[in-house]
């Protein structure tokens, strides 16, 4: 596993993996500037009346950052899914387990590493994003004292650990996606079709039951930290959606390794 590991480790130089990284950070970087120019020009509107009202507390900085999540889960789900996806689009499966013939060791040194590359992408995201925010507020001179106290802090640790928590689970949908339909293009349009669409269909006509599918589970803990009106609070309590969402990330797990180690690799 640990060699498997190192070999993935070494994809991330290319230029194509740290795009994904890239897109991630720019566009939310992007998206939490917007939202933050919003709020202090005077814009109002439903959407932005409890952006507004949570803006001066403690929440406000995590508030005004984590309007990016949806666009940070689809990135993150793009990147892990095309990655392993492409293994078999190109051709290079069938000599990675001839250099390492355990199938579910290859399948988990990549997944450790591709875990580890989307957490760092999401820790530099929300870095910068958070320091140009705090930037262009003391540019303007708008206290930012809240954001920066204790509880402040705690605020912002708290949505990045529920945000690692999050990103680990759509990491492993991905692996299950990329693992069932074994073909790149295919993987990252099952994959978005399933984030855009189906969950959302369902809440409309079935709200009681969307709130258990993997996606919006998995959205609930992050937005555990948000002000009822800004996040997607989790209606069944946070320990209840942490534990549903461990059995989700458990179910992809077993589902992923089951299928791929039974497979035939032709390619």
């Amino acid at each position: 596993m640990i060699r498997a590991f190192r070999s993935e480790v070494l994809k991330f130089r290319r230029w194509s993996v740290l795009a994904g990284s890239g897109v991630m950070i720019a566009a939310t970087a992007f998206i939490a500037y917007l939202t933050f120019h919003q709020i202090t020009s005077g814009a109002t509107g439903p959407e932005l009346a409890p952006l507004i009202q949570a803006f001066p507390t403690p929440q406000g900085l995590i508030s005004v950052v984590g309007q990016a999540r949806s666009l940070i889960i689809v990135i993150a789900l793009i990147m892990v899914t095309s990655n392993i996806a492409a293994e078999w689009s190109q051709g290079t499966l069938r000599n990675l387990l001839v250099r390492e013939p355990g199938r579910l060791r290859l399948l988990a040194g990549k997944m450790l590493a591709l875990v580890l590359f989307v957490t760092i992408s999401l820790a530099l995201t929300l870095a910068i994003s958070a320091a140009l925010i705090l930037a262009a507020a003391h540019a303007q001179g708008i206290s930012t004292a809240a954001w920066t106290s204790s509880e402040g802090i705690r605020t912002f640790l708290s949505f990045f650990g529920n945000e690692v928590l999050c990103l680990v689970g759509i990491s492993l949908l991905g692996m299950l996606i990329a693992v069932l339909t074994r073909s790149l293009g295919a993987a990252v349009g099952v994959a978005l079709a399933y984030v855009l669409v189906p969950e959302g269909v369902i809440a409309m006509v079935w709200q009681d039951g969307s709130k258990w599918f993997p996606v919006r589970v998995l959205n609930f803990l992050p937005g555990s930290v948000f002000p009822p009106a800004v996040g997607p609070t989790p209606p069944q309590g946070y320990t209840t959606a942490l534990l549903m969402a461990l059995l989700w990330m458990v179910g992809f797990v077993i589902v992923s390794a089951v299928v791929f180690r039974r497979q035939d690799i032709n390619a």
